[in-house]
C-alpha cells in the first residue's frame, strides 16, 4: 500500500481535496490556453471576427483548415465561454459561432492595452521547455533565452509594445519631472536603453522625444535584428540605433544623458553582479 495513503485529520482532508480541485480547475484552464494558442496561430480569431457569424465549414474554408478540427475546436471555446452559440439548439454542422466585440479586443487587438495574447504565447514557450529545465536541475546549468523561441521573443515583444507605445511618453517618465525636462531640453539628450529587446521601449523614446537619440542594447541577435526592423519601419533609424554590444563596455563610460532598463532585469542571471552595475557609469557626470 502506497505510503503516503493513510489515515488523516479532517482538516488535511479538506487541504487533499482542495488540491484536487484546484489541480483539475488548472487543467481546464491550460486547455483553455492551448486552444486559445491554436486559435490565434491558425487565424481563426481573425476569420470568425471577418465573417461575422460562422458555422464550423464556413469558418474552416475561411481558415483553410479541416472542418472536423475546426468543429471540435468551435466547440470547446463555446463551452468555455470564449465564443457566443447562436442557435444553442441546432445540429452541430448548422450550429454557428460568434466572437463578441469585447473577447475581440483581448484576443485581436494589438493596440489595446487588454491585448492578451502575448501572455499565451510566452506560457506555451515555457511549457515547451521544461524538458530542458527538468535537465538544468538535475546537471546544473541553464536553459539559454534563444532556446524559448519565437513564441518567447514575439510574445514579450508584443506584449511590451502597447504599454511602451502608449505610457512611457505620457505617463512614465512625465511622472519623473526632471528626466521628463531633460528629455525634452537641448542639446539633444542620448539615451541608452539596456536590454531593448524588441526596440519598442527605444522607439517609444524616441517617438515621444522627437530631439533625442537611442542606442538600445540586448544579447539576442534575432531581437537586435526584429528591434532595428521595427525602428526602420517606424522611419526612426536617424535617431534609433540597436546592437549587440556589452552595454558595459568601458568605453561607452560618460556618453549617456540617461541609462534605462525596461522589463529585463528579472530576466538576467546576475542582475547584481558588477557588469551591470557598470551601466551607470555611461552617465555623463553631473547625471548619476
Amino acid at each position: 500500500m502506497d505510503s503516503v495513503i493513510q489515515d488523516i485529520s479532517q482538516e488535511e482532508s479538506q487541504r487533499r481535496d482542495a488540491l484536487v480541485g484546484r489541480l483539475f480547475q488548472s487543467v481546464l484552464e491550460a486547455q483553455d490556453l492551448f486552444h486559445i494558442y491554436l486559435g490565434s496561430q491558425l487565424g481563426l480569431y481573425d476569420a470568425l471576427r471577418m465573417q461575422g457569424i460562422a458555422t464550423s465549414a464556413e469558418l474552416a474554408e475561411v481558415a483553410q483548415l479541416s472542418e472536423r478540427y475546426v468543429r471540435e475546436w468551435l466547440e470547446q471555446q463555446a463551452v468555455s465561454g470564449l465564443l457566443n452559440v447562436e442557435d444553442v439548439g441546432a445540429d452541430a454542422y448548422s450550429r454557428r459561432y460568434r466572437l463578441s466585440s469585447g473577447h475581440a479586443e483581448v484576443l485581436l487587438s494589438q493596440e489595446s492595452l487588454n491585448y492578451a495574447i502575448p501572455l499565451v504565447r510566452m506560457m506555451v514557450s515555457l511549457a515547451s521547455q521544461l524538458p530542458a529545465d527538468a535537465h538544468a536541475f538535475r546537471h546544473g546549468g541553464g536553459v539559454p533565452y534563444s532556446a524559448y523561441g519565437a513564441d518567447m521573443r514575439e510574445g514579450l515583444a508584443t506584449g511590451n509594445r502597447v504599454f511602451f507605445l502608449n505610457l512611457l511618453g505620457s505617463s512614465w517618465f512625465p511622472a519623473i519631472p526632471d528626466v521628463h525636462a531633460r528629455l525634452q531640453d537641448d542639446p539633444p539628450a542620448r539615451v541608452a536603453d539596456v536590454g531593448c529587446g524588441s526596440g519598442w521601449s527605444s522607439i517609444a523614446i524616441a517617438r515621444a522625444y522627437p530631439n533625442v537619440q537611442v542606442e538600445g542594447f540586448d544579447i539576442d541577435e534575432p531581437l537586435v535584428a526584429l528591434a532595428q526592423a521595427n525602428a526602420a519601419a517606424e522611419g526612426l533609424m536617424d535617431r534609433v540605433s540597436f546592437s549587440t554590444r556589452d552595454a558595459a563596455d568601458p568605453a561607452l563610460e560618460g556618453t549617456f544623458d540617461l541609462v534605462v532598463a525596461f522589463e529585463c532585469v528579472h530576466d538576467m542571471a546576475r542582475p547584481r553582479s558588477r557588469r551591470y552595475v557598470r551601466c551607470a557609469r555611461s552617465l555623463r557626470k553631473g547625471e548619476r
